[in-house]
């Protein structure tokens, strides 16, 4: 149900590595939701230090001086290409000087490791976990430098000048006495969007990807809400390619999941402001990505674009074939075919989590055989509760800049099918809207509403779905009544047929609805791991319900439970995953 080979090379294409490396690393995942995992708090704070000296850098080849950032365990193994590019880390190493303040990033650390550099903090600069290692970059040059020679260079210069180096782990520091200025401090001013710095590290290949690419720069000045991200992108060629750029980093699962604030082009300079969303740990601050056209130098060669399989990009003769709407993929009336889930709303039916698994998983096997598909999640905005603004440090008052959810990609799927996914709030009119676009883009389309507004909601959508289904528990039906005897303990008992035992059920799960629109059939989900055929009276049962105009569609295995929040995969599980069990396909 899903190509590795396929992922791979998505996650491949943008972090460097090699794809037979990428391969073992994502072949051993549960999921594919993230590709390219993103770092823990400490780890994101490390990063985004070190991708703050590479990214001031000037005459290199590769972005930010990276040919590779493979993510290992809970750290990150960096390759860069020029032994300036490990010069500009040295920079930011600790020292004390004869007189004045301390020099460079105060708690960061480096020691050689074989042939690679491992930086670190010192356990005071970062807020620890038990359930979190010590945060590590390992850095490795290019062919035929010697590190370890390099950094005692550095060192001896540092001693020569008469000062005293900092950076070494087995050398106890207790730290400043005194906190220093957030505008002093590069590691305070990065922990208010150290998140977004890491994000960038870990995807160095995105920006040669695209048409044109001669260069990046990157700044990252102070505001009011936190920490802005500005990146300076250089083009040397007759386009910008900024919707491939976009929709890269737009997406959730190779990307970084940012949300487009706006975007406006000329004929020299592009600019795109891009924000996290709300909620997101360790990331106040708005990315700003500014192309400009670089002049033709002699030493300046226009790179062209390589297909980028992360967003479905097919290569053709000239260029890729690139995606350049989102999930519309260029088609304008796709005439879609929309279903909406509904559960009985009572208490122990099917959540609106339920129906949104039941709905991911169908519309995942129906990717699989080519379709696109879509899922409309209607629900009230998701309230955030905790004892600070996530992220936020003292000296950010400012909200960070909102943005509105849009589409967003569940998995990467074969070609030529999609999954896409969209929250609306739960309203009339907007999931009206949501409905008419997604019937134009996609081939088959779910709604998730609420269960216990049956009888509002039949008037107003009734002309907006086309078919309604029923997700119920599956349970064994009743085969008799018992009743009450006039002495002991004993009862008496009335055997039902499977006539009855119908009439019965029909009377107890839907006797309370009004509906006026009839359901065109039931979806059961059982309580064993694996698919529970009916017996012959179950069997005889759901005969009669198909008569009464509720057949069963299908039956699905429940999974286990969904779990959401910081640090949990938002997707409940589907076919496209590893190691899953796939459901079968609705009848």
């Amino acid at each position: 149900m899903y190509n590795l080979d396929q992922i791979s090379n998505s996650a491949a294409q943008l972090t460097g590595e090699s794809l037979e490396g990428a391969r073992q690393r994502i072949g051993a995942l549960q999921r594919f939701d993230q590709l390219i995992p993103a770092a823990w708090a400490g780890q994101a704070l490390l990063e985004s230090v070190l991708v703050s000296a590479l990214s001031s850098v000037t005459g290199q080849s590769r972005p930010f001086g990276v040919r590779e950032a493979k993510p290992v365990n809970e750290g990150l193994v960096l390759r860069v290409e020029r032994a300036e590019d490990v010069q500009a880390l040295f920079e930011l190493l600790p020292y004390q000087p004869k007189r004045g303040p301390w020099r460079g990033v105060r708690g960061l650390v480096v020691q050689t490791d074989a042939k690679r550099l491992r930086f670190g903090f010192r356990t005071w600069v970062y807020e620890r976990s038990w359930r979190a290692v010590e945060p590590a970059v390992w850095v490795t040059g290019p062919h035929g430098v010697d590190l370890p020679a390099l950094t005692a260079a550095h060192e001896e210069r540092i001693l020569a000048a008469g000062h005293s180096a900092q950076w070494d782990p087995q050398r106890p520091e207790p730290g400043p006495r005194r906190r220093e200025p957030a505008a002093r401090s590069l590691v305070r001013q990065l922990s208010a969007s150290s998140a977004m710095g890491s994000a960038l590290l870990r995807r160095p290949r995105l920006w040669d990807s695209l048409a044109g690419y001669a260069g990046v720069r990157m700044a990252t000045p102070m505001t009011d809400y936190g920490l802005d991200w500005i990146l300076e992108r250089q083009v040397a060629g007759p386009q910008f390619d900024d919707a491939r750029l976009i929709e890269v980093l737009t997406d959730r699962i190779v990307g970084c999941g940012l949300r487009i604030l706006d975007h406006a082009c000329g004929a020299e300079e592009c600019t795109v402001r891009l924000a996290p969303r709300p909620g997101t740990w360790d990331c106040r601050g708005v990315l700003t990505v500014r192309s400009h056209k670089a002049a033709s130098l002699p030493h300046v060669q226009v790179a062209a674009p390589r297909p980028l399989t992360a967003i479905g990009d097919r290569l053709s003769v000239s260029r890729p074939i690139t995606n350049l709407d989102g999930p519309d993929r260029g088609v304008q009336d796709h005439d879609g075919v929309t279903i909406q889930l509904t559960g009985v709303p009572h208490t122990g039916g099917m959540h609106r989590d339920d129906l949104s698994w039941v709905a991911e998983q169908i519309a995942a096997v129906w990717t699989t055989q080519g379709l696109v598909t879509a899922i409309i999640l209607a629900r009230d905005p998701d309230g955030w509760i905790g004892f600070r603004a996530p992220g936020k440090p003292t000296w950010a008052t400012a909200p960070v800049p909102g943005t509105v959810e849009g589409w967003r990609r569940l998995r990467i799927a074969p070609p030529p099918g999609e999954l896409w996914s969209l929250k609306v709030s739960d309203d009339d009119e907007a999931i009206a809207d949501a409905l008419a676009e997604a019937r134009r883009r996609f081939d088959r389309v779910f709604l998730i509403k609420r269960n216990d507004d049956w009888r509002w909601e039949e008037h107003s959508l009734s002309r907006l779905t086309d078919v309604r289904i029923l997700v119920h528990r599956a349970e064994p039906y009743e085969r008799r009544i018992p009743l009450p005897a006039e002495s002991g303990q004993d009862t008496d008992a009335v055997m039902l047929t499977p006539a009855e035992s119908a009439m019965q059920w029909r009377q107890q799960e839907l006797g309370r609805w009004t509906s006026k629109r009839p359901l065109a059939g039931m979806l059961l989900v059982n309580s064993a791991p694996h698919d529970v055929q009916p017996d012959d009276f179950d069997a005889a049962v759901e005969n009669e319900l198909a008569r009464y105009g509720t057949p069963v569609l299908g039956r699905f295995p429940a999974n286990q439970p969904i779990a959401h929040g910081p640090g949990l995969s938002p997707h409940p599980p589907t076919v496209l995953d590893h190691r899953r069990i796939s459901p079968p396909t609705p009848r």
